[in-house]
């Protein structure tokens, strides 16, 4: 009997048993960032990966679906992400989001859930070709060089060295930030465009306060490079790889920590502009489809007499009712 146990129990006395885990050693791994992910992320993204978890609609930007395959972070040059990529998110979330940092995860966990979450994009992006295949628009070898082109990350940004910043480069990286920046971000770094703008999904989101140095992606000087490089797949911020040379990049780079460490680029003449924007950004009916409840004053809101006198009434039976009982005791 406890040979027949063993027997069963490891499999390996039993001619031509396999151990699962061994024939598929990613069976484990896969089982680990499933797990992982609905303990860490459904809530949000939603057990399928769509974005559409029972507390995305209190995340404030609404959840990216993975199964989109676009991510708004990558340090790649056709920006889909590397399994680093994926970790880092996971690692420090996206500050100013509702994405958590869950860099107090185990690391095996953190390296199973960004094999996960890269999953959800990988069974929508193939089941999507398997029906071209289907319908005849494709054939097995041309989606499979799809497939490859839509999934497989692409090499790391170029990153020169980051150069020194003097006053000519000052000068220019201002010059950079006002003609391509400032229209969202506002010429001082506080956005002046208070209209939620639109990503690919239709979600809306508002440009970042950039005098706050609280960025999605982190502020380190590659961090904003890479941002300012790519751009944010599915969103709104473009990136200005093909718009200016490397060097002026780095200038905008610079451009951008100094508004952070001067909370703004302290010009007299955006004063106007700013005055102006403030008082746009306290009218925030403009963000919805419909004029809200007129605001209810306290006069307006104060207690209806009736309810007093009916209250006191029902407080007076109580009191009578209970000193009735007391008495025949």
């Amino acid at each position: 009997m406890f040979i027949c146990t063993l027997v069963l129990a490891t499999g390996a006395m039993v001619p031509g048993a396999q151990d699962s885990t061994l024939a598929d050693p990613t069976t484990h791994r896969d089982d680990l960032g499933r797990r992982a992910f609905l303990r860490y992320c459904r809530e949000c993204h939603g057990e399928e990966g769509d974005g559409l978890g029972k507390f995305s609609y209190t995340t404030g930007e609404r959840p990216r679906s993975f199964q989109s395959g676009r991510f708004k972070l990558a340090t790649t040059e056709n920006a889909i992400p590397s399994d680093h990529d994926l970790e880092e998110t996971i690692r420090r979330g996206m500050p100013g989001t509702g994405m958590s940092a869950w860099g107090q995860a185990p690391e095996a966990e953190i390296e199973a859930m960004a094999r996960y979450v890269r999953s959800f994009s990988l069974d929508a992006i193939r089941g999507e070709l398997d029906r071209e295949v289907a319908a005849g628009t494709l054939t097995s070898a041309e989606a499979d060089a799809e497939f490859a082109r839509q999934t497989t990350p692409g090499p790391p940004i170029p990153m020169p060295p980051e150069p020194p910043f003097d006053e000519e480069r000052r000068a220019r990286g201002e010059r950079i930030y006002l003609e391509a920046c400032a229209s969202c971000h506002g010429p001082n770094g506080r956005r002046l465009r208070n209209v939620p703008m639109a990503d690919f999904e239709g979600n809306h989101t508002l440009p970042t306060n950039i005098v706050g140095g609280v960025f999605k992606g982190g502020n380190s000087s590659a961090d904003i490079y890479g941002r300012l490089y790519l751009g944010m797949d599915g969103t709104a911020m473009p990136g200005y790889r093909e718009a200016y040379s490397p060097d002026e990049i780095w200038d905008l780079v610079h451009t951008v920590q100094r508004i952070i460490a001067e909370d703004g680029l302290g010009q007299p003449e955006d004063e106007a502009a700013m005055a102006a924007a403030v008082a746009a950004a306290e009218d925030y009916s403009s963000f919805f489809d419909e004029r809200g409840d007129e605001v209810v004053t306290y006069e307006e809101r104060r207690t209806s007499p009736i309810l007093l006198w009916g209250g006191g009434a029902l407080l007076l039976l109580v009191l009578v009712g209970s000193a009735l009982l007391t008495s025949r005791r």
